[in-house]
């Protein structure tokens, strides 16, 4: 005994029954049973690997009088599935492969196409099932009979021939199963739906039906979970976000229905895609981010983790920096797995790139697919139930990969464009795969994702977002096309008739609830579902129950919860007199100006060594900028003939070490869409670096030490950092020069308002050493500017005097007078919190002789959520 319905594919809508030999379906686990008993089980290929043999056969039809022959120069595949499409329902729907004599310019075409497909396409659903019915006019299967859940006038003419060699037992006429004011409402829906006249019916409230609507799916579907969590039986109808409502049953501690809405975003089927990315030149380097970062991912955790890191801070995956990186990896597997992890890394990420224009050889694709193939496939067999099936569903993504790709291949194609790559794994990836950690539990109830499902009576059925479903369209055929189609055998529905069938399936899902249904509409700025429009044109006065207001009123199941604000940002954190926070040993510029000027983000940095991700994101272009024109100036004044260059090797230097660091340090700026970016870099970046020779040049420099390493002490211990430029003139005078790549307005104020610490403490630092105050400047990129406070060493530079007389000496005298104050608040726990926003009636009085308070950017304090909410941050 087979129940059969057009919908009833992966549906759970009817209550088990014991009984053997009975079972519910859909076509395809129907056409599954009668070839398993008339021995047709074969083995099939995907949609995808189809659709690349229809492809062929369209190529070879193929010229310019042929309809699709403009969108087939175009988009291949995409015509090739679309096309594919339409042949399988037309042969579904009876077409025997031929054209009428003056028939339609595009159904003769088909016709000729038909001629090859035939005998060069797999067999899809359509060819399955004229298998079957060759095979049901000599054999017989052991199906007693089939209960039809639809008219049998509604099935495909395929199916319907099936049907007629079989017993079938029609589809019952609707209706009413419901009580009380319920079964008005199925009465009413069925003579509207007839033509009938009927009369308005009057709302009456006896808890049969049951309209609700909250402004949020949250707090539906949280109160859903009230409604279920009784022994009565339910269906719960959920044609959308299944996953969420699951969710919620499952906080509530209910069984999870286990709705499997398939999903390309599962994270086992986004490593191809992203491992396919990376074939191509210029590299994604975001890709490759999300590739190493990825939960599966065919390269070793240790090693994808320092990769990840230093492309993050250094995009690219050449140069010094990546050696240094790959000579870690070394360090950190150990002599036995250096070799194993070096080819690993070779194999993802050192292998040849390919142009996005020119395209990828098919064999070379092939062998990265396989390879990723390989990966899954040794991991299928893991204990964990969920993670086994979810390298199943790699696997049999790549393998469906591979099929089309040997499939193109077979075909003489050789080479295949970055599109073209994209849309194979599109096709391969079909619907997806479903989540394997929500499989339905023990205890749900029935359920079904689309209301054509329902076919058996239940005391309580719950529409959940009963939302605007995509209805039936116009066929994409005109009149005299459907016409000569059904001259050649196919018998295609029109938009009318199947929207006809698609409104019945909406009343049988209303007429299987025998004591209540509960309709949870969406939310206000959501489209309604039309049977919600029919409900309101055979009741008056529909009342829709607000949600909201159990919030107010405390309604049935909800728990009043204390109310808990979240911690305020506040002046000072007092740590207990028992935790004892030790000053550090050593310290440079970037921990002392976290100390001075907001201890707080000292606190978490230092003692706590609370550390940020460094891969949440990567650099921003300002940041990355810089580090790169900090790069090139590095890699330029580290060379031994810097300073006896002339422009013309210059130039040739510059534009060689560019391209070189680009692309170890900024390969970002080499990805589609960013040429604008990397042109006006190079410009600014060179008209900086010339401004910067010249300056050194005017300033007789015989010297130039890039990231020069400085030490010495100060009263809280040992003091060190590198400047970025020291530089030493003729006459033994030494400047320091602090490049940035912005900022010229800023870090003028700061010379105005005597603030240069960090150029003040490089400068004791020198002091200490040689026992002589060098001069000190910045130097921007960006605006190829030399700011300093006077113009002793730098006699074009934009010179910016203090307004207060006071010089950079006396600067890092009030640096130590400010530090002193701040070390006593630490010897008593104390930590100022330095946010704007935060109220400064318990501020302390900065000391008179020390620095000028000051805010710190925020974009740079990875703790300011730490500091509580209530601020401007």
């Amino acid at each position: 005994m087979i129940t059969f319905g057009l919908h009833l594919d992966g549906q759970r809508t009817a209550q088990p029954k014991n009984v053997i030999g009975f079972a519910i379906v859909g076509p395809l686990g129907f056409l599954d049973i009668l070839e398993t008993h008339l021995g047709l089980l074969a083995n099939r290929l995907s949609e995808a690997s189809r659709a690349v043999q229809y492809r062929a056969c369209l190529e070879k039809c193929d010229d310019e009088n042929r309809f699709y022959h403009r969108s087939f120069i175009v988009d291949p595949f995409g015509t090739a599935a679309t096309l594919l499409k339409w042949r399988d329902d037309w042969v579904l729907h009876g077409w025997n492969g031929t054209a009428v004599s003056g028939a339609p310019h595009r159904v003769t075409d088909m016709a000729d196409i038909e001629k090859l497909a035939v005998r060069m396409v797999d067999a899809g659903v359509s060819q399955r099932l004229i298998a079957v019915v060759n095979a049901l006019q000599n054999r017989s299967v052991p199906i007693d009979s089939v209960s039809l859940v639809e008219h049998i006038e509604v099935f495909p003419s395929l199916w319907q021939k099936v049907l007629s060699f079989l017993e079938v037992q029609p589809a019952p006429e609707p209706t009413p199963n419901g009580s009380g004011f319920l079964r008005h409402v199925q009465g009413a829906l069925l003579a509207a739906r007839a033509g009938q006249q009927y009369e308005k019916l009057a709302w009456q409230d006896d808890g049969s039906v049951l309209i609700v609507q909250a402004e949020s799916q949250s707090l539906a579907a949280q109160w859903v979970a009230t409604s279920i969590e009784d022994s009565t039986p339910a269906l719960l109808v959920c044609e959308h976000d299944g996953d969420q409502l699951d969710a919620y049953l499952s906080a509530a501690k209910l069984p999870r229905q286990g709705f499997k809405e398939s999903s390309a975003f599962r994270p086992a089927l986004q490593v191809l895609p992203l491992a396919l990315e990376l074939l191509w030149d210029p590299l994604n380097v975001y890709a490759l981010v999300q590739f190493l970062t990825h939960s599966v991912c065919p390269i070793r955790p240790v090693a994808r983790q320092l990769i990840a890191e230093k492309v993050v801070d250094a995009p690219g995956i050449t140069g010094v920096r990546w050696k240094q990186t790959l000579a870690k990896i070394d360090e950190k597997v150990g002599v036995d797995l250096q070799a194993q992890v070096r080819e690993e890394i070779a194999t993802w990420l050192g292998h040849q790139r390919y142009s996005l224009t020119e395209g990828a050889p098919i064999p070379s694709v092939i062998a990265r697919v396989a390879k990723l193939a390989e990966f899954f496939q040794k991991r299928v067999g893991d204990e964990d139930a969920s993670r086994s099936s979810a390298f199943m569903a790699g696997l049999s993504q790549c393998r469906a990969s591979q099929r089309t790709l040997a499939e193109l291949l077979a075909q003489g194609q050789k080479i295949i464009s970055a599109r073209q790559l994209q849309k194979v794994v599109i096709q391969s990836t079909a619907n997806g795969s479903a989540n394997p950690l929500w499989p339905a539990q023990v205890g749900a109830k029935l359920c079904a994702t689309i209301p054509g499902a329902v076919f058996e009576p239940v005391a309580k059925v719950i529409w959940w977002q009963m939302q605007m479903p995509v209805l039936p369209g116009s066929l994409p055929w005109s009149e005299a096309e459907v016409s000569a189609l059904a001259n050649s055998g196919a018998m295609l529905r029109s938009a009318t008739s199947r929207l006809d069938q698609t409104v019945q399936s909406w009343l049988r899902l209303v007429l299987a609830a025998q004591e209540k249904l509960i309709l949870v509409l969406p939310p206000p700025d959501t489209e309604v579902h039309p049977l919600w429009q029919m409900l309101c044109a055979v009741v008056d006065d529909v009342p829709v129950l607000g949600l909201e207001q159990y919030l107010a009123d405390g309604g049935n199941a909800m728990t009043r919860q204390t109310y808990r604000p979240l911690p305020q940002a506040k002046r000072w954190w007092q740590l207990p007199k028992d935790l004892v926070v030790t000053l550090r040993e050593k310290e440079s510029f970037t921990s002392l100006e976290k100390f001075l000027f907001n201890p707080y983000h000292w606190l978490l940095q230092y003692p706590a060594k609370l550390q940020p991700s460094r891969l949440l994101s990567s650099g921003s272009d300002f940041r990355m900028m810089g580090l790169l024109a900090h790069g090139l100036v590095e890699r330029f004044y580290f060379g031994a003939d810097s300073l006896k260059m002339d422009d013309e090797a210059f130039n040739t230097w510059f534009s060689e070490t560019f391209e070189s660091i680009v692309d170890e340090e900024g390969a970002h700026l080499r990805m589609s869409g960013r040429k604008a970016d990397l042109e006006s870099f190079r410009f600014r970046l060179e008209r900086a670096v010339k401004a910067l020779r010249q300056h050194i040049t005017n300033a007789k420099v015989i010297e130039v030490c890039p990231e020069e390493k400085l030490f010495g002490h100060f009263p809280g211990g040992e003091l060190g950092g590198p400047a970025d430029l020291l530089l030493r003139t003729s006459n033994g005078h030494t400047a320091i020069v602090d490049m940035k790549w912005g900022g010229c307005k800023k870090y003028g104020e700061k010379l105005k308002n005597n603030q240069h610490l960090q150029l003040a403490i490089y400068a004791e630092l020198q002091r200490q050493t040689t026992g002589q105050f060098p001069s000190v400047a910045y130097f921007i990129f960006d605006d190829a500017q030399m700011l300093a406070p006077d113009n002793t060493t730098f006699e074009n530079a934009r010179v910016v005097p203090s307004i207060n007389g006071e010089n950079t000496a006396q600067l890092y005298q009030r640096f130590i007078e400010t530090w002193r104050w701040r070390a006593s608040q630490v010897e008593g726990g104390a930590f100022e919190v330095v946010l704007t926003g935060i109220s400064d009636h318990d501020i302390e009085e900065l000391p008179a002789e020390g620095l000028a308070g000051e805010v710190l950017n925020v974009a740079y304090n990875e703790y300011r959520s730490l500091a509580g909410w209530g601020s401007k941050s």
